[in-house]
């Protein structure tokens, strides 16, 4: 079935983006799977294919992830931050937290803020689509001083110099435990001693992969495919 984002509903009335169902081929007539601007999911039957206006036949709950994950990571010069947004919101996270680090790669302006947040948001929300899962929350960028005791029952940053191997075991811990986990990435130059100590004063472990190294854009994604694969597996 092809799945589609709505630009806007009213009532039973959907209005699908035009310039993506013309790509798509959708044809009056033809039932699609929609993301409403909501978050949610719902079964559309076509009703004008020239105003690409659908009616909803029912509700779809989004697919559940197993493990819930919030993810925390280092600001990126903007192509590699919404590379990462939109592998992550395909394979799907809870929330989304862009961090201001000592060593992170861009300081943009409050205003540049404002603008990079809602950018992300439109890249999660068009994405999310793809696999089913609901959209990841994005939230504002936040400074890594200002990141204090947060309601998670579980809360890891991953230091290139830290004693503790992140292993088999302890990642069926974390995804046997049922609660909200969070994850935090460092920049490239990784993070300073003074930000882990910081962290772990408010309630973060750290952990090492050993001696492998990733860019710090691919690791988002590695790292939540395999909590993700996991999560499944544990489930199961």
């Amino acid at each position: 079935m092809k799945k589609i984002v709505a630009l806007k509903f009213e009532g039973e009335l959907v209005y699908l983006d035009k310039k993506h169902a013309y790509v798509l081929r959708i044809s009056e007539g033809e039932k699609v799977k929609v993301l409403l601007p909501s978050g949610d999911f719902a079964l559309v039957e076509v009703i004008d294919s020239d105003k690409m206006v659908g009616r909803i036949l029912e509700f779809i709950k989004p697919i559940e992830n197993k493990s819930k994950i919030s993810v925390f990571i280092s600001l990126l010069k903007r192509g590699k931050l919404e590379k990462v947004v939109e592998y992550l919101s395909i394979i799907g996270v809870d929330k989304i937290v862009p961090v201001i680090t000592h060593r992170c790669e861009v300081r943009p302006s409050y205003e540049k803020q404002f603008k990079i947040i809602e950018r992300l948001k439109k890249i999660s929300y068009e994405n999310a689509r793809i696999s089913g899962v609901a959209p990841p929350k994005i939230e504002n960028i936040a400074q890594i001083e200002k990141i204090q005791d947060q309601d998670y029952e579980k809360k890891i940053v991953f230091y290139e110099y830290s004693a503790n191997l992140f292993s088999y075991e302890v990642l069926k811990e974390l995804i046997s435990s049922k609660g909200k986990i969070a994850i935090f990435i460092g920049p490239e130059g990784g993070f300073s001693e003074r930000e882990i100590s910081h962290l772990e004063a408010n309630g973060w472990q750290d952990f090492s992969l050993g001696e492998r190294i990733f860019t710090s854009e691919l690791f988002p994604i590695y790292i939540i495919s395999v909590f993700d694969f996991f999560s499944l597996n544990f489930s199961s």
